[in-house]
């Protein structure tokens, strides 16, 4: 577009012109208003007064928008009722708004080929009950039933029908989780796969418990196990490990079975280094640790912590090693503070530094000792860790 100088009027700087200009071209580049239709009137969604105290379906149609159609049903002029709405691309919804604006009973959802991909059980809004995800090539993906807004089943499928991946509650709540998990009296044994034919692991459940799990890589390696141990007279556990790529076993956690909602530890946590070298342990108890050991990779003892509660204050005493074996460190602690006599030794044991700290940690007096463990020097600390 050419701009002459003669259509420009007197005294009118050109940028004025220009942006007035461009100001009349965007605006026929701007999106089209949506035309909408209810009872053969023209009415606008946006405009509350075109819609007022009326009923029937609302249709609207924008080639240029990113919805191309909407259809909205109307009750004495709310949004209420069946809804559909047609996206630009193909992808199409379909749903029901009730009283409260949110949506009710069954949302469906296609792509831009027509495949139905979502279709979900609605309660004022919040999904409940079976929800089916699909695949694009139009097999069930995934199962879900909800139950207070959480997943309590679900079961995964892959284009062949096989399992990929299962979770299960202690009630039947679908036709298809009865056998799976374990709700007909015997324990299932159910075999999932990382897609068709290659095999992703094992699960096995009784009356929806899960009793026995293993996860392998695409190499068919064991990469973690879980299982579920009962004895007569003893309570039950829950025993889950991880491996190592070798096979070596990485990590083992060993507690008593409690309700899943009640999160309180009570075992023993176990971790390995690749080499086989048990590396730490972790006793629980109550959900509390209660004593903690660790080793070198060379098999000798690094640290021994115990751990004691009186009232709100949580006490540790800690006894560190030399690569060595010989002893290290005596330490004390309170609330996370270093409380009472510190003890620290050399390489061959002798005792070289007591260190004594107050209740909030803040060091009070320090004795020093020879190479043979003769009392060298002994000093005493002021709150502004100045020496007298």
């Amino acid at each position: 577009m050419w701009l002459h100088t003669r259509c420009i009027p007197d005294g009118l700087p050109r940028w004025r012109v220009l942006a007035a200009l461009l100001l009349g071209l965007s605006s026929g580049l701007a999106l089209a208003v949506p035309q909408c239709e209810l009872n053969g009137e023209s009415v606008s969604p946006s405009n509350g007064h075109t819609t007022a105290g009326k009923s029937g379906v609302m249709r609207c149609t924008d080639d240029s928008g990113p919805i191309r159609l909407r259809e909205q049903t109307l009750r004495d002029g709310r949004f209420e009722g069946p809804a559909l709405f047609v996206m630009q691309s193909g992808e199409r919804r379909e749903y029901t708004v009730n009283a409260r604006g949110n949506r009710e009973g069954v949302f469906r959802e296609w792509d831009v080929s027509g495949t139905l991909r979502r279709e979900q059980n609605l309660d004022n809004g919040q999904a409940i009950g079976e929800q089916k995800t699909f695949a694009a090539s139009g097999h069930l993906a995934r199962l879900d039933y909800m139950v207070n807004r959480r997943v309590a089943v679900s079961i995964g499928y892959l284009a062949d029908g096989s399992l990929s991946a299962l979770r299960c509650a202690p009630v039947s709540l679908l036709s298809q989780d009865r056998q799976v998990c374990g709700h007909e009296g015997q324990a299932s044994a159910v075999t999932l796969y990382r897609e068709p034919g290659q095999v992703s692991g094992m699960v096995s459940f009784l009356a929806g418990e899960l009793v026995r799990q293993t996860v392998v890589n695409a190499q068919g390696a064991l990469v973690r196990s879980e299982e579920l141990t009962r004895a007569p007279g003893e309570p039950d556990r829950r025993i889950k490990r991880v491996y190592y790529p070798s096979g070596q076993l990485r990590s083992e956690t060993d507690l008593l079975q409690r309700d899943p909602d009640v999160l309180v530890r009570e075992g023993v946590v176990r971790e390995w280094a690749s080499s086989g070298q048990l590396t730490q342990q972790t006793v629980w108890a109550a959900g509390r640790e209660q004593r903690i050991e660790q080793w070198y990779l060379n098999g000798q003892r690094k640290f021994v912590q115990t751990i004691q509660r009186e009232g709100r204050n949580e006490l540790r005493d800690t006894t560190s090693y030399w690569d060595s074996g010989e002893r290290a460190a005596e330490n004390a602690e309170r609330n996370g503070r270093l409380f009472g006599w510190q003890r620290y030794f050399s390489e061959t044991g002798v005792l070289q530094r007591e260190d004594e700290h107050g209740p909030r940690g803040v060091l009070l007096r320090r004795k020093s000792y020879d190479g043979q463990g003769a009392l060298e020097k002994e000093e005493r600390f002021l709150e502004d860790g100045s020496r007298i």
